[in-house]
């Protein structure tokens, strides 16, 4: 997972924050996955019109982390949205999409 791209929710997820926890529903397997404060965080900045390391950059800026441990744990985090299909890559900021919590 490179972070110098843009990270955007997969057309076919379904998302929406439920108390506080993005609740992300994969149409390919049906499967549903309730993310943590700080997953659901990056998920609401994952929004095609960030970089990962912009990302990187506000979680950071709004939990007690380290530059570095920021790092690991949103790339890996990222590349595991990734792997399951919950997101896709661009090499170019979006600039028309929806909130990718706004799908279900």
């Amino acid at each position: 997972m490179n972070l110098s791209q843009y990270p955007i929710p997969h057309p076919q997820v379904a998302a929406r924050i439920v108390d506080g926890s993005a609740v992300i529903v994969l149409a390919d397997s049906g499967e549903v996955n309730v993310l943590n404060p700080v997953g659901s965080r990056v998920w609401e900045l994952a929004d095609g019109k960030r970089t990962g390391q912009e990302i990187v950059q506000r979680i950071v800026a709004e939990y007690e982390v380290t530059a570095e441990q920021a790092t690991q744990d949103v790339q890996s985090f990222l590349q595991t949205l990734l792997d399951a299909n919950a997101i896709t890559l661009q090499n170019h900021p979006t600039t028309n999409l929806q909130s990718p919590i706004s799908n279900l």
